[in-house]
């Protein structure tokens, strides 16, 4: 049977796509971009990109249905189980219509979907248990303003990250800001960040393996509280 999901040390299960079919990546996001090395470049990696985004778009209810009929089986067995959307590859219609169909059939499963696409945003926003990570970094802050300016108040689900570029200095705190990435987790030359609010553990961490499982700020509402502080 057709099985949707990836997994990795870091996030655990995932649902991912081409990232050539679906993004649109900024300059630092094309620089810094983890899909471009690694087991997800892998020949069978690709071609279950690939399969989901055509199965998607073919029919986001057949989609929908086999990543349910696979997490009831993973929630079985883990009651804290969670599903990362985009672990690579952003979002496209089809796949907020299985989004929401997933959600609605398993509304106590958190989905956490990171996105760069501003116009994906608005049908996930203020759905229960969907949280939309939206990433950011220092050559496409405009689309922060660009997502907040579809709402009147920035929903109680959509956080924003910062995606250090290569060699690059931090220069203010970060407001408005839920998770910090340097690049390759170095923290090279912004040690004053080491004790930010927002810094991912994964910035810190010799062994990184199941630290998103252990964290959960990015799926449990932590995250908008931090970006407030």
């Amino acid at each position: 049977l057709f099985d949707p999901l990836s997994t990795n040390k870091v996030t655990g299960a995932s649902i991912n796509f081409p990232v050539s079919e679906t993004c649109q990546p900024s300059k630092v996001c094309a620089n810094t971009c983890y899909a471009l090395k690694g087991p997800v470049t892998w020949p069978v990696s690709l071609k279950k990109q690939q399969l989901n985004l055509l199965t998607c778009q073919s029919s986001p209810a057949d989609f929908a249905d086999a990543v349910i009929n696979r997490c009831r089986k993973k929630i079985a067995r883990d009651k804290q189980f969670f599903l990362r959307w985009n672990g690579v590859g952003d979002l496209f219609d089809e796949a907020v219509d299985a989004l929401l169909l997933i959600n609605n059939t398993l509304p106590d499963m958190p989905i956490w979907v990171v996105t760069r696409k501003p116009e994906q945003v608005k049908r996930l926003a203020g759905v229960s248990n969907i949280w939309v990570h939206f990433s950011l970094d220092r050559s496409s802050m405009s689309r922060k303003k660009d997502v907040l300016s579809l709402f009147k108040k920035q929903p109680n689900n959509l956080f924003f990250s910062y995606q250090g570029d290569k060699n690059e200095v931090f220069s203010d705190a970060m407001p408005g800001i839920s998770v910090i990435f340097f690049d390759s987790y170095k923290i090279q030359n912004n040690s004053a960040f080491l004790e930010h609010p927002a810094l991912c553990p994964l910035n810190s961490q010799e062994d990184i393996s199941s630290t998103c499982n252990t964290c959960r700020r990015c799926f449990n509402g932590d995250a908008l509280k931090i970006s407030t502080l």
